[in-house]
């Protein structure tokens, strides 16, 4: 029987979105357990995980066209391939990160709030000078009100954000049509 998560398009992203979430969750537990200042996006070494991600697109957009595409991708092939990857990886690795700063470990959600509030501070010039001191006074109460769960679309808006350039470059570069049907 064939189902929807059979097809090729979808099964192949799927599992390497899977590798690359496990991949960026290690990453995270390493940072963690190396005693890294920040385990969490404020100046830290974690969004280098995205190097994870980026390696899964190219070569899970390579193998769908070497392999299930014969040779050929369309644009919206490869764009569907990268964001599948991307976002089945940043909910792994979201959820992960809300379920260890809850259950295992809040004093890294701790430190995260406190340094972010310190990087706002710091840079409290620049940004009344630009937005105004009301902005930055609901800036830090929008930091105090922060909960653990808005983590999780953090990371998933960041980590789209991020994939959105490379996204369409790689897809670009792996794009390969038949012109066949043009030309007879």
């Amino acid at each position: 029987m064939n189902t929807f998560f059979s097809h090729p398009l979808l099964r192949i992203p799927l599992i390497a979105g899977a590798i690359t979430g496990g991949l960026a969750i290690l990453y995270f537990l390493a940072l963690y357990t190396f005693g890294a200042e920040s385990v969490l996006y404020v100046r830290s070494l974690r969004p280098l995980d995205f190097g994870f991600y980026v390696i899964a697109m190219i070569a899970t957009t390579w193998y769908y066209r070497k392999y299930s595409g014969r040779g050929m991708l369309h644009l919206w092939e490869g764009l569907t391939i990268c964001y599948v990857i991307n976002t089945v990886a940043a909910l792994l690795t979201a959820w992960f990160i809300y379920l260890f700063i809850t259950q295992i470990d809040p004093g890294v959600f701790t430190h995260y709030l406190a340094d972010l509030r310190q990087f706002q501070v710091s840079d409290k010039e620049a940004f009344i000078k630009q937005f105004g001191e009301e902005a930055f006074v609901k800036q830090l109460a929008k930091t105090e009100a922060t909960q653990p769960g808005d983590l999780i679309w953090d990371e998933l808006l960041k980590k789209t954000l991020l994939t959105v350039f490379p996204a369409l470059i790689i897809s670009l570069i792996f794009r390969k049509q038949d012109y066949s049907v043009i030309n007879p």
